[in-house]
C-alpha cells in the first residue's frame, strides 16, 4: 500500500451562531506511525463550550501518544478520551463559571492499514469506498435509541423534536462510556470523514460521499463547509478528511446518485472483552425487529405489572411514569447534586445559544488550508 496520505480539515461557524464551539485537531505521534484525525462539538454556553472541545481536541491525541506504546490501540485510545473526560469535569468544578461545559468526540487513528475510530455523542465518522458510503458511528442520542427500540424511522428523527438531545458526552459525569471500534482494514483509496452535526445535519450521507471523492482532501473540506452554509448553516460546521494512498483519486464530480448508503457491519476487537460495547446495526438494517423487541417488552410490562399487583395489591402504574423493563435515560445530574440537564441536553443548549445568537445570516469565510 502507497504511504501517501492526504489530509484535509476545517472548521466555520456558520451562519446563525456568533461563535464557533467545535474544534478539530490533526496529530502525528512522534515515531510517525501513528495519525489521529479529533473532531469535538462543544456546549454549555459560549466559554464553556469553547474551552470544552478545546480541552479535548488537544487532549486527546497526546493521551494517545502517551499510552500506545504500553498498550493495545484500542485501549490507548479509550483510557485517553476517558481522561480528557475528567480534566473537563475537573476544569468544570475549579471554574464554576463554566459548570455545564461539555463536548462530543469522534476520532480517527490510522497505522498502515489499520483503523481505530472511537466517538462520545452525536459527532460522525464516515467510511467511503467506489460507490459506497457507510456510517461507521452511531449517535448516542434520544433519537437513535428510538430508532434502534423500532419507534421511529431515521427520516422522522430528523423533524423530531429532540433531534439533538444528547444520552453521552465528555465532561456530563466523572466516567463516560466511550465506543470503539477496530482493528478495521485500510485499503489503498479509503476514505474517512469526521465531521460534526453541522455538517450532517444539513447534507445527505451521499452528498457527503460525493464531495468527498470528487475533489482533492482540502478542497473537499472547502467546498463541503460551503454547501452546508448554503443549506442555511444553522450550526458550526467541522470537517476532516483522511485519504489513504493515491488509489481512486478525485473525479472531479459531484455524483451523489452514484453512492450507496452501506449499513456497517460491526467490527470490535475480541480483546476488549465485555467492557467493549458492540455498536448494533440491527434496527438500521432491519426495523422490524425493533418493534417486535418494543412490542416483546410491553407485553413482558404488562404481565409484571398484573402479577404485581395481584401480589401485594399495587395500583396501577401512572401514565407517564417508568415501568419495569423499559430502561430510563440516563440523570443529567453531575456528583454536586447540581442539575446538569441544560448541559448535556444538546436541544436546550443550543436553542439558549441561538437565542442569543440570532442576527441575518452573513457568508462566512471559507476555512484556511493547513500547511
Amino acid at each position: 500500500m502507497s504511504s501517501r496520505v492526504f489530509v484535509g480539515e476545517g472548521s466555520d461557524r456558520g451562519q446563525v451562531r456568533k461563535e464557533n464551539q467545535d474544534a478539530t485537531s490533526f496529530y502525528r505521534t512522534s515515531d510517525d506511525v501513528w495519525t489521529l484525525l479529533i473532531v469535538c462539538d462543544g456546549m454549555g454556553g459560549h466559554a464553556g463550550g469553547r474551552q470544552a472541545s478545546a480541552i479535548a481536541s488537544q487532549g486527546i491525541g497526546q493521551g494517545f501518544a502517551d499510552r500506545v506504546g504500553a498498550s493495545a490501540p484500542a485501549h490507548a485510545l479509550r483510557d485517553s478520551i476517558k481522561a480528557v473526560n475528567r480534566d473537563i469535569v475537573e476544569y468544570a468544578e475549579v471554574n464554576t463559571e463554566l459548570r455545564g461545559m461539555g463536548t462530543t468526540c469522534a476520532v480517527l487513528a490510522v497505522a498502515g492499514d489499520k483503523a481505530y475510530i472511537a466517538h462520545v455523542g452525536d459527532s460522525r465518522v464516515y467510511r467511503i469506498r467506489p460507490g459506497s458510503v457507510e456510517q461507521i458511528t452511531k449517535d448516542h442520542s434520544y433519537v437513535q435509541r428510538m430508532i434502534d427500540n423500532g419507534l421511529l424511522t431515521p427520516k422522522q428523527a430528523e423533524a423530531h423534536p429532540d433531534a439533538n438531545r444528547l444520552l453521552r458526552c465528555l465532561g456530563g459525569h466523572s466516567e463516560v462510556e466511550v465506543d470503539v471500534i477496530g482493528p478495521e482494514p485500510v485499503m489503498a483509496g479509503d476514505r474517512y470523514l469526521l465531521c460534526s452535526d453541522g455538517l450532517w445535519g444539513e447534507l445527505s450521507a451521499v452528498e457527503i460521499a460525493a464531495m468527498s471523492v470528487a475533489f482533492p482532501a482540502q478542497d473537499a473540506v472547502n467546498r463541503l463547509i460551503n454547501l452546508a452554509n448554503e443549506r442555511g448553516g444553522a450550526d458550526n460546521i467541522s470537517v476532516q478528511i483522511y485519504h489513504q494512498g493515491d488509489a481512486h483519486p478525485p473525479t472531479g464530480t459531484f455524483s451523489p446518485e452514484k453512492f450507496l448508503v452501506k449499513q456497517f457491519s460491526d467490527a470490535l476487537d475480541a480483546s476488549l472483552g465485555e467492557e467493549n460495547k458492540t455498536i448494533s446495526k440491527t434496527a438500521f438494517s432491519n426495523p422490524g425487529i425493533g418493534i417486535i423487541s418494543a412490542i416483546a417488552i410491553t407485553v413482558i410490562c404488562f404481565l409484571m405489572l398484573l402479577l404485581s399487583r395481584d401480589k401485594k395489591g399495587d395500583s396501577p402504574t401512572e401514565v407517564g411514569q417508568p415501568t419495569a423493563g423499559i430502561e430510563k435515560l440516563p440523570e443529567k445530574v453531575p456528583a454536586d447534586g447540581a442539575d446538569f440537564s441544560k448541559a448535556t441536553d444538546v436541544s436546550a443548549a443550543k436553542e439558549r445559544d441561538s437565542a442569543k445568537d440570532k442576527k441575518s445570516p452573513s457568508k462566512s469565510a471559507k476555512p484556511t488550508k493547513p500547511d
